[in-house]
Parts: C-alpha cells; structure tokens; sequence
C-alpha cells in the first residue's frame, strides 16, 4: 500500500509538472507589443518588467512603443500595430465605444494624482475664466478632468475659457513659463516641477474624488479570448514589477530618470505621490471613483448614463488572479 502511495505521489507530482510546462508552452503570441500613450512616470511598472525582464521570465518578447496620445494609441491597437494598451481608462473606453471591437481586461492603475496650476496672478479657478488651459489632447482624461472641474465651479468649458491641446506635461509647463498657458493639468511629478517654480496650486483632483480609474490594461476582444496565456504572462510580469517597484525605490526613481529625463528630486516625490495606488491583482477603482468618473463623462457630454460594465470590461484576468499569479 504505502508502495502504491508513493508511486501515485510520484505520478501527480510528474503530472504537475507537466501541466507547468505545458501552461509555458501554451503561451499562444510570444512576441507582444505594448503601446503606451506617452512616457509618464505612473507607467513604472511596465518599465521595470521590461528592464528587470520580468517579461523574459515569463517565456514573452516585449516591445514597448509610446504614442503621441491615447487616441493614437487606440488608432494603432485597431489597425493591429498594438496587441495591449496600457493607458487613461477614458481613452480605452472610445475604443469601446466606436465599436472598434476594444475592451478593458485590467485595472490597477487607480490613483488621483492631477491637480491644476495656473500663474501667479491667479489664485483660484474662479480667476481663470477668458484664460488657456493646457491638456494633452481633445478627449483625454485631462481634457475630461479640466471640464468636469470647471464646470463644478460654475465655469463653462465651451466659452467662458479656451481649451488648448499641449501634448506632454513637460512641453506644457515650458508653454505655460512662456507665457503661452496660464492653467495646467499636471500628473507626477511635473505638478511638484510647477510648483518649485512659483505657479500656484488651484485644484486637486482628490477633492473631487479619492481615487479614480486612471491607466488600464485594453486590448482587441480576439486577442483577449485567442490569447489569454500570453496576456496572463504579460500581467505576471507585471505583478512582479509592482512588488519590486514597492520593494526598491531609489532603483525605481533611477529607471525614471534615465526613462524621463528628469529630475530625481521630483521623481522621488512623485513616487511617494503614486506608489500606493498601483495594485498587481488589476483591480478597478473604489465604488466612489468609479461614481466620480461617469459623473466626469455625463457633466462633459461624454456619456448619457455609465456605461453597462460588461459593455467595456473582461473581468477573467482580475477575478482568478489567485490561481495564475506569480509566487
């Protein structure tokens, strides 16, 4: 008997093995590209996967491309260019939205780390009607943001200000010191660079909401269903940078520096800033920053109502987390 225990030990231990090595030989796509919407100090973790090959670890080849903005990142991942995106939750959504076949299959990203600066002469978002505010581009979370914030303060986006595409936060604060802007949205840690040099902090996205959904995973609905190994890899390497990135942070802020070319002083501020607000199980944002978000969308015009949520997410990949992430 105890000789036939140990042989069906034996056995399920082989087969265990064998189911491993099959999972690892499963991986449907092992060459992935990832697109960004820009390079941004929140992304660290798909960073440090790439430069601690957590990717490699996890038997996938990763390509990480930056954008010139969400919309053409989504543009991209519809003409096949981009297998995964990882960028604002309200740009994946227009994928979703224009039927462009695009779906949300991960969170983790769920911090409120905007605020708005202006110039010395204005000391509130009251002072700023008639005056440019800078965004990144039409339809992206800071042009969503900045109306909703100007509205709630009784300002109308359409004609009592002028909205102003600026690209990057780095190009927008050089606009706004030339005179060019006199309002900013600013993430970290462009939001510390503005106020070290003497702009005037009038807004924190906290006060509207305590956390919000700001970059997701999204990706083409085929490539979700016809290749979930190969997303799980990639979201295991992610998790594994999320620890690490908690675990090691002067290495981390050093990763930005050479990724940004900024300062560290005010990355290591900005890590502080954002760091307990990454969560590797890809969860979404708390009830109230989910409430937050749709009452951006419906206050701009955006959206009638919240959307359905198994109109733009795959909730698979978050809720059997325990059973395929890394040890």
């Amino acid at each position: 008997m105890l000789k036939f225990l140990k042989t069906m030990a034996t056995a399920a231990a082989f087969a265990t093995l064998s189911f491993q090595a099959a999972s690892a030989q499963a991986i449907e796509k092992k060459d992935i590209t990832i697109g960004l919407p820009l390079n941004t100090s929140t992304l660290l973790p798909i960073y440090v996967a790439d430069a601690q090959g957590f990717f490699k670890e996890e038997g996938i080849n990763v390509k990480i491309v930056a954008f010139k903005g969400g919309t053409d990142l989504v543009r991209g991942m519809v003409a096949g260019a981009v297998d995964i995106g990882v960028g604002a939750f309200s740009e994946a959504l227009v994928g979703v939205e224009t039927g462009q076949g695009v779906k949300i299959f991960y969170g983790g990203f769920n911090m409120a780390v905007f605020d708005w600066y202006s110039v010395p002469s204005i000391k509130t978002l009251e002072d700023a009607k008639g005056k440019r505010f800078g965004i990144s581009t039409f339809g992206s979370s800071t042009d969503f943001l900045t109306r909703y914030a100007l509205k709630t303060k009784g300002i109308d986006p359409k004609s009592e200000v002028q909205i102003v595409q600026g690209g990057g936060s780095v190009p927008r604060l050089a606009a706004m010191e030339a005179g060019q802007l006199e309002v900013n949205i600013f993430a970290t840690p462009e939001k510390f660079m503005a106020a070290d040099r003497g702009f005037n902090l009038i807004l924190q996205q906290k006060s509207i909401a305590p956390d919000f959904p700001f970059h997701c995973f999204y990706a083409r609905e085929d490539f979700i269903k016809n290749d979930p190994n190969a997303i799980k890899a990639v979201l295991r390497g992610f998790a594994k940078a999320v620890r690490w990135s908690k675990a090691h942070k002067e290495e981390s802020v050093k990763l930005l520096a050479s990724k940004l070319g900024l300062e560290e002083t005010y990355l290591n501020r900005g890590y502080d800033d954002f760091i307990d607000e990454i969560f590797e199980d890809g969860r979404l944002a708390s009830d109230a920053g989910m409430k937050a978000f749709w009452d951006v969308g419906i206050m701009n015009g955006t959206y009638k109502q919240p959307m359905p949520v198994d109109k733009y997410w795959v909730g698979t990949f978050h809720d059997t987390y325990n059973e395929w992430k890394p040890k």
